[in-house]
């Protein structure tokens, strides 16, 4: 598995242990907390879940694009034609702590993001020292990093934002999405501090009625990740989030798309194009057939010519035309959902070690 280990892969030992378990040493009184424990690890897991397929849809996107540029002449003789050039996604992460990397961990493996194409800075980069064997660029500094990359990722505390801010502050470039974990610093307040629009933030919800709802939080975020059931629990779009420990609001969807919509136009996709990429790689819709709900152009714009740059801190801050499609239309989400779990499920097709379930006796 091409991913860093953290913490136990390879699921809890203690499970037949009682005596060692973690719950048998606090008291009746600390127990009622342990909630918080399970709480914590389903939201860094849906943190990384969720930017972890926006990179990857992002890099499929890139990718996709770059063959119709480049078709493949005939099937024939695609196997004996040169590998067309990769446009990856280069992505970075400002700030390495526990969350940041989880994360880079994920991207690695489930993203399509190779470690070249992977640029950190933190304020101890020696701490990284599996990264940067792995070929991974770790260093401390913040303007480099966020000047060099299309997607970067904020993963530091409220209280070391100021001195990110003056790092970063008005030399984001315009191509370069900002997605934040900064849960207490509201997009209006970012996009002021680091003169930045194009902004995304997931806004999770922990109902206290669902906190009995059952979460395996014994495995890291990698492993977590093969669980399907657990992906699914994840994804913003699930026609099950309302039965889930947690849920993410829908904005982030839009946001999502938008923001893919944006690339599209900046590597110079005319309209048709864009919906026809996005319906492939977003829904997982085959060019060559006809789907009765699929994205049109009206679900983003009034606009009858073009599609205009989306201003993400406007989509997030009110309701769009797409706000309704995604809320009400149940086929659209359902394969919304289906592409999104695949990004997790692909990663163990491609490496042959996706277990068969075994046939019922006598089949």
């Amino acid at each position: 598995m091409a991913s860093v280990e953290i913490g136990n892969s390879i699921g809890d030992i203690t499970r037949d242990l009682p005596s060692l378990k973690f719950e048998n040493a606090i008291s009746e009184e600390e127990a009622q907390y342990l909630v918080l424990r399970t709480r914590s690890h389903a939201i860094t897991v849906s943190a990384c879940a969720q930017a972890t397929y926006f990179a990857a849809v992002l890099n499929e996107a890139r990718q996709h694009i770059l063959e119709l540029r480049s078709p493949q002449q005939s099937k024939t003789s695609k196997f004996l034609q040169d590998a067309p050039p990769r446009d990856p996604l280069l992505v970075g992460i400002i700030g390495c702590g526990r969350i940041g990397l989880h994360l880079a961990n994920a991207l690695l493996t489930y993203a399509d993001v190779q470690p070249k194409e992977l640029f950190v800075s933190t304020r101890r980069p020696e701490t990284l020292g599996t990264l940067k064997d792995r070929g991974v660029s770790c260093v401390y500094n913040n303007a480099k990093v966020a000047t060099s990359v299309h997607l970067l990722f904020l993963c530091v505390l409220p209280s070391q934002l100021p001195d990110i801010a003056d790092d970063i502050k008005g030399i984001v470039p315009a191509h370069c999405t900002v997605y934040t974990f900064l849960s207490s610093v509201p997009i209006p307040r970012l996009r002021q501090v680091i003169k930045c629009s194009s902004l995304i933030k997931p806004e999770f919800s922990l109902p206290p009625d669902k906190a009995d709802k059952p979460w395996d939080c014994s495995k890291d975020v990698c492993t977590t990740l093969e669980n399907s059931q657990q992906v699914q629990a994840t994804c913003p779009l699930s026609l099950d989030k309302e039965d889930a420990i947690l849920s993410t609001d829908d904005k982030w969807a839009e946001m999502v798309l938008y923001s893919f919509v944006n690339l599209c136009i900046r590597l110079g996709l005319s309209r048709e194009e864009t919906l026809s990429t996005l319906n492939c790689v977003v829904l997982g819709q085959a060019v060559s057939r006809e789907y009765t709900s699929k994205f049109a152009a009206e679900n983003f714009t009034k606009r009858k010519d073009i599609f205009p740059i989306f201003d993400l801190a406007a989509v997030a801050a009110n309701p769009t035309p797409l706000t309704r499609v995604i809320t009400e239309d149940e086929e659209i989400r359902r394969q919304f959902v289906k592409k999104y779990k695949s990004t997790f499920d692909k990663f163990y097709y491609w490496k042959g070690i996706k277990q068969v379930k075994k046939k019922p006796d006598g089949d």
